[in-house]
């Protein structure tokens, strides 16, 4: 649900405008405050499942979740809307990195954590690539109201299963809360964000983006200080000392920056100089959502064979080949079945580098500090994910026709693959715990 919700509500947005009378700028905030407050809380969420335990934490955003989606399908104004978006982007800041802090807390044997780890991947990025999809559907049968009350039945049966099942590990509460932490990285992660979201409309020139982009540069270096001379800090700065940490977590950020940039310039192609149409275009991208469960399968079954460095890189480099010839194929026109197997191996190859990129990070942690760790990578994932469609936004404004763009977006994305998959390659040794 928590990734579902990122996606779903694109295609909803026609008739929201006409329903809600909204405005252009209305419709990109009811998309973008949800990523927004997930985004900034995402870190939060991960040192709170370590304080007061993921099992609670999970049930709470779950709770805010459910109830904002529920407020959402009512909402009679855009205002209504956005700040009930707001409300629903805090409750899976809080609930996603807890589930994998229970995912990891469940399972001791490395081979049944990977697993986990694997199915539990694969979900997500399924629900990133099928959200357009499911979207369509629903609109069509029911209306746009229908994209957020379907999450009230699933968030109730979640709640009820994780209340019988999930059992409440140890916490950390003689530690102190960092407050000033938790501030910076709120302020640090939202101006960076919000720079994101604006800066293809607005452009450099605003004087709004100049200043989100400087409150985030100042809020990262205050987050630094403090956490350097704090007792408890929120994210202990030595696991940055450690490679296979450092590198793992960028190689998460970089994949999300390539995957959703290409996924917005697709959509945009896909729909417009390709001329599928809105409910073509999202079942055009079904191979690709397909993909990403295999991925994700594929790599559950490497991983007790290979090492996750050659995982990761193998994958990604994999992905990084098929981009910019995926695009090759789009605009020379060729036929269908290239062009999909082509799309199918790029997704395969993106997410099968998910699974071990998560459990290297998990790894290098001591298992209380598993939220937390969680949390980080999320954030920086979910800033890749802006940062990839920003950089695809502004690369189909700035190009004078949408292949070009295209192109621009398969090159660079192929380029940052390569950077991760060296990364991987440098960086990544065996498991140590710091």
């Amino acid at each position: 649900m928590a990734v579902l919700d990122a996606t779903i509500v694109n295609v909803a947005l026609p008739a929201m405008r006409a329903d809600l009378d909204a405005r252009v700028g209305d419709l990109a905030w009811i998309v973008d405050a949800y990523t927004l407050s997930m985004a900034a809380l995402i870190l939060a969420g991960g040192v709170l499942a370590d304080r007061w335990g993921a099992k609670r934490v999970y049930l709470a955003g779950l709770a805010l979740f459910v109830l904002a989606s529920a407020l959402c399908g009512a909402a009679g104004t855009v205002a209504w809307l956005v700040a009930t978006r707001l409300a629903q982007g805090v409750g899976a800041a809080l609930f996603l990195p807890a589930s994998l802090a229970v995912v990891r807390e469940t399972f001791d044997d490395p081979d049944e954590r990977a697993r986990a780890i694997s199915t539990w991947a694969g979900i997500a990025s399924a629900a990133a690539a099928i959200g357009p999809v499911v979207g369509g559907l629903l609109v069509g049968s029911l209306g746009w109201r229908s994209v957020f009350f379907v999450n009230v039945p699933a968030g109730l049966l979640a709640f009820g299963l994780t209340t019988r099942i999930v059992q409440l590990q140890s916490t950390q509460r003689t530690k102190r809360f960092d407050w000033g932490g938790q501030l910076t990285s709120i302020a640090m992660l939202g101006a960076l964000c919000f720079a994101a979201i604006e800066l293809p409309e607005r452009g450099g020139g605003s004087a709004a983006v100049r200043l989100a982009a400087a409150i985030a540069v100042g809020a990262a270096l205050g987050w630094f200080l403090i956490e350097r001379r704090t007792r408890d800090p929120m994210v202990p700065l030595v696991w940055f000392r450690n490679p296979a940490f450092l590198a793992a977590n960028l190689v998460g950020c970089f994949v999300y920056v390539g995957y959703f940039g290409m996924l917005f310039i697709l959509s945009l192609y896909l729909h417009g100089d390709y001329g599928l149409g809105a409910g073509r275009t999202g079942l055009a991208l079904l191979p690709v959502a397909a993909s990403l469960s295999i991925g994700n399968v594929i790599a559950g079954r490497l991983q007790a064979k290979m090492s996750p460095r050659h995982l990761i890189a193998g994958s990604l480099t994999l992905a990084a080949l098929s981009a910019p010839l995926a695009a090759g194929l789009l605009v020379g026109h060729a036929p269908w079945p290239a062009i999909v197997g082509t799309l199918a191996i790029f997704g395969a190859g993106t997410f099968a580098s998910v699974p071990p990129v998560i459990a290297t990070v998990l790894e290098q942690v001591p298992e209380a500090a598993s939220g937390v760790a969680s949390g980080l990578l999320n954030a920086l994932r979910q800033t890749g994910s802006l940062l990839g469609v920003a950089a695809a936004s502004a690369a189909s404004t700035l190009t004078p026709n949408l292949p070009a763009a295209l192109w621009i977006v398969a090159v660079t994305a192929a380029a940052v693959y390569a950077l991760a998959a060296s990364l991987a390659i440098g960086w990544i040794r065996a498991p140590s715990r710091s």
